[in-house]
C-alpha cells in the first residue's frame, strides 16, 4: 500500500477509535453519535480510494466558506447544549469536541488539517479515560495507541516523499527514488510494531511508576446507582422478593486466605433490625458512632474486650469491590473487626451495622477482617440461658395479636429441653412445612406473617426469617432479623464469589449470652440446577479480567506503588543473594579446575602461557586482516551516519557484487574493492569497464573528501542495468 494512502487510512482510524471511546462511554447521544458514524465511514472509503467518494470531497472541500460556517454552527450547537439540552459543562463540552471531530474530517485538505484532526483525537481518547473505569478502555486505548505510532510515522515519511519528489523534478534523480521507498514493506511493517510494543511498555512503565495524585479533573463524581432493596431504616415483608430476579452484579468477595472449599454458602451482612410492628422491621434507635483508626485507612469497628477472648470465632479476612450502590451500607462477613479502605471516615450502628457518611458515587474497594461467632458446646446442652436485661428489652418484643403464631411456636418447641433444641426445632419446621416461592405476592396483606403461617405457607426469605424471630422471641429466646446478600455464585478463574442483586437474603441471628450472636437461616435451600454453558464460562472468566483491572489499574494507589517498589526491592535482595550463593558454588571448582590447569601446563612448559597468548593474538589479527573488508563496508553501511548519496552508492555497490557473484565471480575476503575490480576485467572481461566505473565511484563515496553528484549516481546506475543486461545474455 502507498505511504500517501496508508497515510490517510491511519489517520481516519486514530479518530475513528477515539470517537468509539467516547461512544462506548455513554457520552454521546444518539442524535450526534449517527451522524458522525456516516462521517467516519464516508471519510475510511474515501482515504480506502473510492473515486465518486474522491471527487465529491473534492467539490465539498473547494468551497472557501465551507469551514467557517460549519465552525459557526458548531458554537451554535454549543450554545445550545449548554443552555437548553445538557446544561453541564462537560457534557456540551464532549458534544462540541465531537462536532469539531466530525467538522475536521469534511475538511480535511492540507497538513493542518491533519495536525489538528491528530489534537482533536487526543483529547477525545482523554475525556474518555476519564468517564470510565471499565475494561473495555484497554482494547480501545491499545488500538488508538497502535494506529497513533502509524500515524505520526506515515506523517513524517510522506512528508520526507513529498519533499524527494519536488527534488525529483532536476535532472539526476534516478538514484535517489530507487533507495527511498515509497510504500510500506514487510521491513517497515514489523519496526512499525515493535515500536508500538515499546511503547506499550513504556507507557505501563510510567503508570506504575509515576506518583499517585489521585482522579482526574474530568472524572465522574456522580452515575446511576444500583438500586438495593432492604437496607434502610424499614423493611416491609416482601419487598426483598421484589429483587430476586435482578441479575445485576452488586458486588465480589475474595476471600485471600482461603477458597471456596467449605463455603458454598457465603453470609455477606449489611443491617439488623429488632422492631417489628406486624408488617415491617425497623430500629429501634439510629444513632451511629465513628470508628476509630487503628492504622493508615484501617477503621476498628468492635473495640477489644468488647468480647469473651475465650469465645470460639473464626477469622475470615475478604477484599470486596462494590459497585456503586444507593445504600451507604458496608457488607461483610458477621462480624466485622476491621474495616481498611480509602475512607475519611467510617460508622457503626449499635446491631454492628457498618455504615459510610453518604452512599458512594462510585465504585470502592475495600477490605475487612471479621470473627464468626462458633456456638459453645456448654450453650447447646444448658437447659437454661441468663440473659442480661439489655438484650431481654431490645430483642423480645412482639406486636400485638400474634397469640396464634405463639401458640405454634410452643407447639413446635413442646418436647424441646433446651434453648438450642427449641431454636433447631423452630427452624427445622419452617424448612420442612413451607414453600419458597417468588411468585406469591403478599407485600400487601394486612398480616403477612399470618398469612404465611398459616394460609399460604408460601413466602420469601424475609417472611421464613420474620417467622423465626417472632416465635423465638415468643418463647422467650432473643433473636433479630438481618438483611444482606448470600453468595453461592464462585467465579474458578478469579478465585472469588460474584454476588448479584437476586442474591440479597434476611435470616435470623440468636443470641447466646456467652457465644454472641449466632447466624442460623430457615429459608430452604432453592436447588435450581444451573447448566454451565460455554457463555457462561466464557462471561466468568470475563468478570476476573474485569476485577484484575479494577485492583491493578483503576485502584491502583500510592500504597500499591510503595508495595511494588519494597517487593522489587525485597525480590532484587533475594535474587541477588541466589545468585552471589550460585556465583560462589559454580566459582570453587572453576577456579580448582583454573589452578590444576595452571600447574600443569607450568609443570610442562614455563613459556606455555606466552606461547597460547601470542596464538591467539596472531590468529585473531590474521582473520581480522582477512575480513577487514567486509568489515569496514558493514561498518560503513550500519553503523557510520551518511547522507543520502553515501548510503546509495554503497547500495549500489552491494548490488554490483550480488551480480557479479550470480556469474560466478565472488569476491575474496581480503581483495580490496579495486583488486577485485581487476579480478573481474580477468575472468568476465565483457563487464570488467561498468564494474571499474562503479567501484571508482564508490571508492569515491567511501574514501574521497569530495561529495558524490547525482551525475554520478545516475552514472552508476545506468552501469548496473547494462551490467544486468549482460549477465542476462551471458551463457
Amino acid at each position: 500500500m502507498p505511504f500517501n494512502q496508508a497515510f490517510a487510512l491511519s489517520s481516519v482510524t486514530l479518530a475513528a477509535t477515539a470517537f468509539s471511546g467516547l461512544v462506548l462511554a455513554q457520552s454521546v447521544p444518539f442524535w450526534l453519535a449517527l451522524p458522525t458514524a456516516i462521517i467516519l465511514i464516508i471519510s475510511l472509503l474515501h482515504a480506502g480510494g473510492v473515486l465518486f467518494l474522491r471527487r465529491a470531497m473534492a467539490q465539498i472541500t473547494d468551497s472557501p466558506t465551507l469551514w467557517n460556517v460549519l465552525l459557526i454552527g458548531a458554537f451554535v450547537i454549543l450554545l445550545i447544549d449548554l443552555t437548553v439540552v445538557s446544561r453541564d459543562l462537560l457534557p456540551a463540552g464532549i458534544h462540541f469536541l465531537v462536532v469539531l471531530l466530525g467538522i475536521k474530517l469534511l475538511t480535511l485538505q492540507q497538513r493542518r488539517d491533519y495536525r489538528h484532526l491528530y489534537v482533536i483525537s487526543l483529547m477525545a481518547i482523554l475525556a474518555s479515560a476519564a468517564l470510565t473505569t471499565e475494561a473495555w478502555y484497554v482494547p480501545i486505548f491499545m488500538l488508538y495507541l497502535l494506529t497513533a505510532v502509524w500515524t505520526l510515522l506515515l506523517y513524517h515519511l510522506t512528508q520526507e516523499t513529498s519533499e524527494i519528489s519536488a527534488a525529483a523534478t532536476l535532472p539526476g534523480t534516478v538514484a535517489c527514488r530507487t533507495t527511498f521507498p515509497s510504500r510500506i514493506t514487510y521491513r517497515f511493517f514489523w519496526l512499525t510494531n515493535g515500536i508500538v510494543i515499546l511503547t506499550v511498555a513504556l507507557t505501563l512503565a510510567i503508570f506504575f511508576l509515576i506518583p499517585r495524585i489521585g482522579v482526574g479533573v474530568l472524572q465522574k463524581t456522580s452515575g446511576e446507582a444500583v438500586r438495593t432493596t432492604g437496607f434502610s431504616d424499614r423493611v416491609d415483608l416482601g419487598t426483598i422478593g421484589s429483587v430476586k430476579q435482578n441479575p445485576q452484579i452488586v458486588m465480589r468477595v475474595e476471600l485471600p486466605d482461603q477458597s471456596a472449599g467449605g463455603k458454598d454458602r457465603f453470609y455477606l451482612r449489611g443491617l439488623a433490625y429488632d422492631q417489628y410492628n406486624g408488617r415491617s422491621w425497623s430500629h429501634s434507635g439510629t444513632r451511629q458512632r465513628s470508628l476509630n483508626l487503628a492504622a493508615d485507612g484501617t477503621f476498628l469497628v468492635r473495640p477489644p474486650g468488647s468480647h469473651p477472648i475465650d469465645r470460639p470465632s473464626e477469622t475470615i479476612r475478604q477484599d470486596i469491590l462494590l459497585e456503586t450502590l444507593d445504600t451507604s451500607v458496608l457488607f461483610a462477613a458477621p462480624f466485622a473487626e476491621l474495616v481498611s479502605g480509602e475512607f475519611h471516615t467510617v460508622q457503626a450502628d449499635a446491631m454492628s451495622g457498618i455504615h459510610l457518611p453518604f452512599p458512594p458515587s462510585s465504585r470502592i474497594r475495600y477490605s475487612v477482617t471479621s470473627q464468626v461467632p462458633q456456638l459453645r458446646a456448654n450453650e447447646r446442652t444448658a437447659s437454661t440461658l441468663a440473659y442480661p436485661d439489655s438484650i431481654r428489652f431490645h430483642y423480645l418484643q412482639v406486636p400485638m395479636g400474634l397469640e396464634q403464631v405463639a401458640d405454634l411456636a410452643h407447639r413446635v418447641t413442646q418436647r424441646a429441653a433446651t434453648p438450642f433444641e427449641q431454636t433447631q426445632m423452630i427452624q427445622q419446621h419452617l424448612l420442612e412445612n413451607y414453600r419458597y416461592s417468588l411468585e406469591s405476592e403478599v407485600a400487601t396483606l394486612n398480616h403477612p406473617l399470618e398469612e404465611f403461617l398459616f394460609t399460604r405457607k408460601t413466602g420469601y426469605c424475609e417472611h421464613y426469617a420474620t417467622a423465626m424471630v417472632v416465635m423465638l422471641r415468643t418463647v422467650g429466646i432473643p433473636a433479630r432479623l438481618v438483611t444482606g446478600f448470600l453468595a453461592t455464585e464462585w467465579n474458578e478463574y478469579g478465585s472469588y464469589f460474584t454476588v448479584r442483586q437476586r442474591d440479597a437474603h434476611a435470616w435470623v441471628e440468636v443470641y447466646f449470652p456467652h457465644s454472641g450472636w449466632i447466624t442460623m437461616d430457615p429459608t430452604p435451600t432453592i436447588s435450581a440446577a444451573v447448566a454451565t454453558s460455554r457463555w457462561e464460562l466464557l462471561s466468568r472468566l470475563a468478570e476476573s479480567v474485569r476485577l484484575q483491572w479494577d485492583r491493578l489499574f483503576v485502584h491502583y494507589s500510592a500504597k500499591d506503588q510503595l508495595a511494588v517498589v519494597h517487593g522489587v526491592r525485597e525480590g532484587s535482595d533475594a535474587v541477588r543473594e541466589r545468585m552471589g550463593r550460585w556465583v560462589s558454588s559454580l566459582g570453587a571448582p572453576i577456579s580448582q579446575a583454573f589452578m590444576r590447569l595452571t600447574h600443569m601446563a607450568q609443570a610442562f612448559h614455563s613459556g606455555m602461557f606466552g606461547l597460547i597468548t601470542g596464538t591467539i593474538v596472531v590468529g585473531l589479527s590474521l582473520v581480522l586482516l582477512m575480513l577487514r573488508d567486509r568489515i569496514a563496508l558493514w561498518a560503513v553501511t550500519h553503523l557510520l551516519p551518511k547522507s543520502l548519496p553515501q548510503r546509495a552508492i554503497v547500495q549500489l555497490y552491494t548490488r554490483m557484487l550480488r551480480i557479479v557473484e550470480r556469474h560466478g565471480v565472488r569476491k575474496p575476503p581480503a581483495a580490496t574493492a579495486s583488486e577485485f575490480a581487476r579480478l573481474v576485467e580477468l575472468e568476465w572481461k565483457a563487464a570488467g569497464p561498468m564494474v571499474a566505473d562503479v567501484t571508482a565511484v564508490y571508492n569515491q563515496g567511501r574514501f574521497s573528501r569530495a561529495p558524490l553528484t547525482q551525475d554520478d549516481l545516475s552514472r552508476v546506475t545506468e552501469q548496473l542495468g547494462q551490467l544486468q543486461s549482460l549477465a542476462r545474455s551471458a551463457p
